[in-house]
């Protein structure tokens, strides 16, 4: 089936809001190439499940599309619509099945040597719509805090290295009550005045989390259940004899979250779905918690854009073979050291994705090793490059990024 033969009924398996979406944009989606269409309609299937910057962002951008002329659409579009595609690609249920689709056309145009200009005409069309239909400015500045170290003492590694030239290197912050103190700020952000609602408002936990209330919490201690689950199927998969990694992550993609133990209520179905994303879609979350916090940092400040990100990083496993991993066998031990180590650099992954949202020149950013007395604070008006020896509590740290 091609684009301009899809009707209505063809998105009767979609969820309720998904399908209102697609069947009203109908006419729009059948003026789109082939090449273009299944990238969206992975968009539209997800709707359901969105955050809701996510929702308006994509209906920004259809708005944007539905105004222009056909002779202007084909325009923006003729860089896709030039490419070369594999008669075998119309026959694949892309309407219900679109991750599917674009895993095939993505082998088909490495192999016809088409993924560069592929990439290119994409990059040309994604700054379009960005450019055409912006995300809307937070309403209050961005914080960012990172807590990392959690269980070393000592460590004779030079932190935030890779961050020294933004900001202000702390000597002598006062441990005493810190946690607290971080996890309390955040809450009051999301309980005052500008705040608009707790998808606002995150703290990821790589262990045990603290209670938060206000803020919404995912934590890889909760996950305990659904990972184990994960890993008995993909294991499943790798010893059956009969699939290969392509099977494994189409098995994945079409995994839900009751799949592998999440609740079925409605009032934890967006939740449900981030944090399934979080463990089908990123390589090693389900195994390492350091990576499971840097990855489920990376996608909620790509998808729901928060004002307040509070992340802490727990010890990981020691490094065991694949195989014994991927088991779901108990951990031979802990490695707070090596933790620590992954923490700093997805410390500097997170400025680094936290610096491309809307409103990043007065974006603030904390990051402090857990009881111990080195911080680092990012700001508006703060002196780059420097290093303070003022003893200061948590409390005074944090006046510092309000000023």
């Amino acid at each position: 089936m091609m684009p301009h033969q899809l009707k209505a009924k063809d998105f009767c398996n979609y969820p309720p809001q998904a399908q209102n979406v697609a069947v009203k944009r109908l006419p729009l989606l059948k003026e789109f190439p082939l090449v273009l269409l299944p990238s969206f309609l992975r968009e539209i299937i997800n709707y359901d499940w969105m955050m809701l910057i996510e929702r308006s962002q994509i209906e920004a951008q259809m708005q944007v599309l539905e105004v222009l002329t056909r002779e202007q659409l084909s325009e923006i579009m003729q860089g896709f619509t030039s490419l070369r595609l594999n008669p075998e690609l119309e026959r694949v249920d892309w309407v219900n099945y679109p991750p599917s689709f674009i895993q095939q056309l993505s082998a088909w145009l490495w192999s016809t040597h088409q993924m560069d200009a592929f990439q290119a005409t994409a990059e040309s069309f994604n700054k379009y719509l960005a450019d055409a239909a912006p995300p809307p400015m937070p309403s209050m500045s961005r914080l960012g805090i990172v807590i990392l170290g959690q269980g070393v003492n000592h460590t004779d590694y030079p932190l935030f290295q890779k961050l020294r030239s933004l900001g202000v290197f702390c000597k002598q912050i006062k441990p005493e009550g810190g946690l607290d103190t971080l996890l309390a700020h955040a809450t009051s952000r999301s309980l005052g005045r500008f705040a608009q609602n707790t998808l606002s408002h995150w703290y990821i936990d790589g262990g045990v989390s603290r209670p938060s209330s206000g803020l919404t919490n995912i934590s890889y201690s909760s996950l305990d259940y659904p990972r184990s689950r994960l890993l008995k199927i993909t294991q499943q998969t790798i010893t059956s004899g009969s699939s290969g990694a392509e099977e494994l992550r189409s098995k994945l993609a079409r995994l839900k979250p009751e799949d592998i133990g999440f609740s079925t209520d409605p009032a934890d179905a967006l939740l449900n779905h981030f944090q399934l994303s979080v463990l089908t879609e990123g390589s090693g979350t389900q195994i390492f918690s350091t990576t499971f916090v840097q990855w489920a940092a990376r996608e909620c400040l790509r998808r729901a854009q928060p004002e307040t990100i509070v992340l802490r990083y727990a010890p990981r496993q020691l490094m065991q073979p694949m195989n014994v991993m991927l088991s779901g066998a108990a951990p031979s031990g802990l490695d707070p050291e090596g933790s620590l180590i992954d923490a700093d650099m997805g410390a500097y992954y997170t400025w680094l994705n936290l610096s491309r949202l809307s409103g990043a020149e007065q974006a603030r950013f904390l990051v402090w090793f857990e009881n111990q007395s080195q911080a680092f604070v990012i700001g508006p008006g703060l002196p780059k490059g420097t290093t303070s020896d003022s003893v200061m509590s948590m409390q005074r740290l944090l006046g510092l990024l309000a000023s």
